[in-house]
């Protein structure tokens, strides 16, 4: 039912779109991170947001445990939403404002769900996260950042929703595996709702997440994570980091490489991101094997979801190994590296073509 909630809000939103796509079609063709050919509904948030709508509605009416924690996530992540929502329909809502209302519904979560992180199994950092305003603060950052890290990803067919969902399902298993219940079925409930956008979104793009649907969908992961180490202290944080690595890593080897390597500001969009450069290889490099764009996007997808499957697979096969699980995040920030800097090397962009790329 949830699927089929999130699928039909997906799919009115495509067959209507000539009486809304003034505002809901993404015009913006020759963006510097843009690969799509055709304008396309943007909005796709709207169906994530139908199907935990329905969701929650199914656990009250059959009085289930999770219900609470769901409506009040869904209260948590209106700024956030909203802020993203405003922008898929105006264009016209900052990367400041949308990253200020992620640390909003952050701190609401805080305050409403007591969803704190206590330590972070890192020594020194622990020792001030027993200061409350600290935890929070540091919490509040996190939960921002992956967020805004998923909004990151969402450039090719199906990526960031397969992403996500493969995420959540790593973090719905760890909860089955300790008993939790509740992070268990607000993973399922984000996957269900993201599978119904995933319909029509993958492999041939007739629907996009859009801002709103992808800070909805980070905001769900982050904080389905948090819940998860709060109500499960024998979990490892860095369990958690390796079953969500992949976005995270992404917007900070983005910061640094525009930053530090390339002396340009760090939010300044271009064409430098791992599924951008994977693209281009494969549909632009290689002119002999020249592939319809949606093939691109979906190969392309597919070979990154393996990346992250890989990470739920290292984290599913031994869940108590916390030594195991540091070095898995080491080797797979070390080969995340490795790749980039080879798909680099082949596209060789010019420091003064990076923002137009």
């Amino acid at each position: 039912m949830i699927v089929g909630a999130s699928f039909a809000a997906c799919l009115v939103v495509v067959l209507t779109q000539n009486w809304h796509g003034k505002h809901s079609l993404d015009h913006d063709l020759d963006g510097a991170q843009k690969l799509h050919t055709k304008a396309v509904p943007r909005v796709g948030g709207l169906g994530l947001m139908v199907g935990l709508l329905i969701a929650g509605l199914i656990g009250y009416l059959v009085n289930g445990d999770t219900y609470p924690t769901l409506f009040t996530l869904l209260v948590c992540a209106l700024p956030v939403f909203l802020a993203g929502f405003v922008e898929d329909l105006t264009k016209n809502v900052s990367v400041r404002t949308r990253l200020l209302s992620s640390f909003v519904s952050a701190a609401l979560a805080v305050w409403l769900l007591q969803t704190q992180l206590p330590d972070v199994d890192t020594p020194g950092l622990d020792a001030l996260l027993r200061f409350p305003i600290v935890a929070a603060l540091f919490t509040i950052f996190a939960v921002g950042g992956v967020t805004h890290s998923v909004n990151i990803i969402d450039g090719l067919n199906g990526l960031a929703g397969g992403a996500v969902s493969i995420m959540l399902a790593g973090l719905a298993t760890l909860a089955w595996m300790h008993g939790d219940s509740v992070v268990m079925k607000l993973c399922l409930s984000g996957m269900a709702a993201m599978l119904g956008f995933m319909l029509l979104n993958y492999p041939f793009g007739k629907i996009f997440l859009g801002d709103g649907g992808a800070y909805l969908a980070g905001f769900w992961l982050a904080e389905c994570a948090v819940l998860l180490l709060v109500r499960n202290p024998k979990v490892s944080t860095w369990t958690v980091l390796l079953c969500c690595l992949y976005p995270v890593l992404e917007t900070a080897y983005s910061m640094f490489r525009r930053h530090v390597i390339h002396k340009m500001p760090s939010g300044m969009p271009d064409m430098g991101h791992l599924h951008q450069l994977l693209y281009k290889w494969l549909h632009v490099t290689l002119p002999h094997n020249a592939l319809p764009h949606w093939i691109s996007h979906g190969v392309t997808s597919v070979k990154i979801w393996v990346i992250v499957a890989l990470c739920q697979l290292v984290v599913i096969s031994a869940p108590h190994n916390t030594a195991l699980h540091l070095v898995a995040t080491v080797v797979t920030i070390v080969l995340y590296v490795t790749l980039h800097r080879a798909l680099w090397a082949v596209d060789e962009p010019s420091d003064a073509s990076l923002a137009a790329r």
